[in-house]
């Protein structure tokens, strides 16, 4: 395990995490604001030579950000000025990787901060921490934290029978909370889903492949059949276990600790969803091709998590409208 997540609680399928560099199809650098810490931005005010000229040119100080923190000037298609035709970066090749920016450094890392313990994984924006976690065939365990009797044990432990078909588990984890007041509307049907495609396609979007596939899912034209078919085909293919994987890591990353029984559920409605979504798209592929990848797969996760999990106010948004739907 590398040394800076010793002692930290992670998922055994992501340990051996390593950024791909240039073989990534979906730069890190490419797209997103890259902000700059404080530390680093004094540090790099004191580079010299030809990087240290470069740098001075493509950063946008605080005081003239209209914002707190320093940040990068993208160049042309939004990408980061200091990533290269071979899509390296010049300051790891120039400075070493002790010159990132924190940011850098830590993406597509998320923390977690617990009473007794600190929890890290890997967002599914990064086709490579997507790809680690789909292609994890055993049910995923914590490393560094003991069993216990919490809530979040029960769910898991729920979730990874394997006994049971995937969305009768679901259907357990959901008797957890049977006493709520909160039920959680999740899609089942066809026009389930159109509706959820017409509310996603009303959020912020960044890429039109996105919005591709959510008119897909807008237009639902995927019965409850071809459904039940695309379920078989990927059990017969071995890969049945992807949902329940994605459904962990959803829940992993959005459920915190000793939640409010109405904001488990809520998340875990959240989870179910955006699984349920995922599941009907990769659905909408098959029917197309007759064939659905696991390329097509990291796919999907990593669009999703682009556009909903890396968005606050998408998330809040999803969060509210299935509180709405689901209230009394």
């Amino acid at each position: 395990m590398d040394n800076e997540v010793q002692g930290i609680v992670m998922p055994d399928y992501s340990i051996g995490f390593q950024c791909i560099a240039g073989e990534c199809r979906h730069s890190c650098c490419v797209g997103w604001e890259i902000d700059i810490d404080d530390d680093t931005y004094e540090k790099y005010k004191t580079v010299t030579g030809p990087v240290g000229e470069k740098l001075r040119a493509c950063i946008c100080p605080p005081s003239e950000a209209d914002e707190p923190q320093a940040h990068f000037i993208m160049a042309e298609n939004e990408r980061c000025p200091f990533l290269n035709s071979d899509n390296l970066c010049d300051l790891i090749l120039n400075l070493g990787e002790e010159s990132l920016s924190e940011i850098c450094t830590e993406h597509p890392r998320f923390y977690k901060d617990f009473s007794d313990h600190m929890e890290m994984g890997y967002g599914l924006c990064c086709e490579e921490a997507a790809r680690m976690l789909l292609t994890h065939s055993d049910p995923i365990r914590l490393i560094g934290l003991s069993e216990s009797d919490d809530l979040r044990s029960k769910i898991f432990s729920l979730l990874q029978d394997r006994t049971v078909a995937l969305d009768a588990r679901i259907d357990n984890i959901f008797s957890l909370f049977s006493d709520s007041a909160v039920s959680p509307v999740i899609p089942s049907e066809p026009s389930d889903y159109a509706h959820w495609g017409a509310f996603l396609r009303s959020l912020e979007q960044l890429d039109p492949a996105w919005g591709i596939e959510l008119t897909k899912l807008k237009d639902s034209e995927i019965s409850s059949d071809d459904l039940d078919a695309f379920k078989t085909f990927m059990e017969k293919e071995g890969r049945a276990f992807e949902y329940e994987n994605l459904l962990w890591y959803l829940i992993y990353r959005h459920l915190g600790e000793d939640p409010m029984e109405d904001e488990a559920l809520l998340c875990i409605g959240f989870a179910v969803l955006s699984m349920r979504i995922i599941r009907y798209l990769g659905a909408c592929r098959w029917k197309e091709t007759g064939a659905f990848t696991k390329e097509e797969q990291i796919e999907l996760c990593r669009m999703f998590s682009s556009e909903i999990e890396y968005s606050d106010e998408n998330i809040d948004l999803i969060y509210d409208h299935i509180f709405d739907l689901s209230s009394p």
